[in-house]
């Protein structure tokens, strides 16, 4: 079985955000990509869905980072 797993790209387009600010949220709150193909991260669908909760965050709070 596969598991299913995406880049910060792959993350921007998902949620619609632009990829600096889904890189920004990875950084601030240190998220660890589950895998590392070269200098390519890898995140699985409980770490996109971690993501989206904190950029959800920041919307709730006037869209300051």
């Amino acid at each position: 079985m596969r598991k299913q797993l995406f880049t910060t790209g792959q993350i921007s387009d998902l949620l619609q955000e632009p990829p600096a600010r889904v890189s920004y949220i990875i950084g601030k709150h240190r998220i660890k990509p589950t895998e590392r193909i070269g200098i390519i991260r890898l995140f699985n669908p409980q770490q996109v869905e971690l993501i989206r909760q904190y950029l959800y965050d920041i919307q709730i709070r006037g869209g300051h980072f």
